[in-house]
């Protein structure tokens, strides 16, 4: 009896101290989960110094963690820190090659740093990930034009001594093909040394080298003896090349294989990094570099706030619609023909994307369609005026806050049409929304002008709810 009572006591203490444990894990990965969520208020809020201490804190548990290396990047670069923006961003592509945010990331610091010829060959990776990307074809289109109208000199990248120009073979790998030829390695290892130095670009293979024919080549040993009298310098380098594309077409090689990096050519790659990023900020001071930065959100929201009045017609929009002139109209085969003079407030300088021509889209939808007044039918013409006195309809685009997730305001039936360029939202920094978000808040508004209330059919123009998206943020 009193055997099964110590087992019993022994399992009661397994238990309590199992559960003990599950406990500690459990508040462990709340605390972490209450930690990110600080984290993420810091930065909607713009608080991004806050925001990078508490993703230090937890990448010293989760180094690799590409969600909060991600979220470090931007914060960081959104607080004008390229350089460690970069670095984290490096990082995440050391673990994700084709980690779309991570190389849009690295074109934008770099473009911010001025070396454009750079940030544009990573924007481009980013698109071969995701071609159909508004936002990365933004920053790109932004990017080229600027180093096409500046001249400058781009920082020299270091290069590692182990990779070798298209065409080269180092010549310790004569030796392994030689211990291949007589049997010292096997045909797996032999042909995962080649697939290791294939991935990592110290032997690159020129594509215009290939047999005529490949797939008539069956028999590795062929390829193993034409590789043997290459290695006693019988036959060119060029027939080596041959025979590798003949080992990739016939799958002995797999080309698609991810070779996984030792920690110690990781670092290797990071401290290249570091001093190509140290020498970039050596140019940077040693000559005046001229900057264009690939996201002018900022740059407009500081033209707006300088000439707040200039911009923003908020004493209008306290006017009664009634002190507008009402629109003319005309009778035709039955349908009236309603005639809406529109002032055009202009757009601050500098401003990338035209929102000024896409009022033609609007109008054009407007007036395609037939509605319905005093019971009749009605068409709308939009005629544009610079005179604002005689304009049935001002329009203008703001940046200041008309309400939380209010995107835009209107008169109902004539008076002012006001169209947000964009918000906060989307990363603490305020972020331009892109032109068909802009477009339709712009088409929404004007039916309002025109007498049109809300409906609740949401693929109807005039359905109240809408979410925009970006033309420069990272995380949309």
């Amino acid at each position: 009896m009193k055997k099964i009572i110590k087992i019993a006591m022994y399992v009661a203490i397994i238990i309590l101290t199992t559960s003990c444990i599950m406990s500690n894990e459990v508040l462990a990965q709340n605390v972490e989960k209450i930690e990110i969520e600080n984290a993420k208020e810091h930065f909607v809020n713009g608080e991004y110094k806050q925001a990078v201490r508490i993703y230090e804190q937890l990448l010293e548990n989760d180094p690799n963690n590409i969600s909060l290396l991600k979220m470090k990047a931007i914060a960081l670069s959104n607080s004008g820190d390229e350089l460690n923006s970069l670095k984290d961003f490096y990082k995440i592509i050391q673990q994700d090659p084709n980690n779309v945010i991570a190389l849009t990331g690295m074109g934008v610091n770099f473009g911010n740093l001025g070396e454009y010829k750079e940030a544009s060959n990573y924007l481009e990776s980013a698109l071969k990930e995701d071609p159909d990307n508004k936002i990365i074809k933004n920053y790109k289109q932004i990017i080229d034009e600027i180093n096409i109208k500046y001249r400058y000199t781009p920082t020299e990248k270091p290069v590692s001594t182990a990779v070798k120009n298209n065409g080269e073979v180092p010549i310790w790998v004569k030796n392994t093909v030689s211990w291949w030829g007589i049997e010292k390695i096997t045909d797996d290892d032999f042909l995962s040394i080649l697939e290791y130095l294939i991935k990592n670009d110290i032997i690159k293979i020129p594509k215009e080298s290939a047999f005529e024919n490949t797939k008539e080549l069956k028999m590795l040993s062929w390829v193993k003896g034409n590789l043997n009298a290459w290695s006693q310098g019988e036959i060119p380098n060029s027939e080596f090349f041959k025979n590798m594309n003949w080992l990739i077409e016939n799958k002995f090689i797999k080309s698609d294989k991810i070779i996984q990096k030792t920690q110690k050519e990781l670092d290797y790659e990071e401290y290249l990094f570091n001093k190509y990023l140290r020498d970039i900020k050596n140019n940077i001071s040693k000559e005046k570099r001229y900057i264009e930065y690939p996201n002018p959100s900022q740059d407009v929201i500081k033209k707006f706030l300088r000439d707040y009045v200039k911009w923003n017609f908020e004493q209008q929009v306290q006017m009664s619609s009634s002190e507008f002139p009402d629109p003319t109209y005309e009778i035709i085969n039955d349908v009236y023909i309603i005639k809406y003079k529109v002032y055009i407030n202009e757009q601050p300088v500098g401003l990338p994307l035209d929102h000024v021509s896409t009022l033609e889209n609007t109008f054009k939808f407007w007036e395609s369609k037939e509605l319905e007044t005093n019971n009749q039918k009605a068409k709308m013409i939009f005629e544009t005026t610079k005179l604002k006195h005689e304009a049935n309809v001002w329009i203008t685009w703001v940046v200041r806050d008309m309400g939380e997730g209010v995107l835009g305001h209107a008169h109902l039936g004539k008076g002012v049409v006001e169209v947000a360029l964009g918000d906060y939202t989307c990363d603490g920094s305020f972020q331009l929304y892109d032109v068909e978000s802009v477009e339709t808040i712009m088409t929404h508004e004007i039916g309002h002008s025109i007498g049109l209330q809300h409906t609740n059919d949401r693929a109807n123009i005039m359905y109240p709810s809408y979410t925009p998206s970006y033309a420069y943020c990272l995380l949309n």
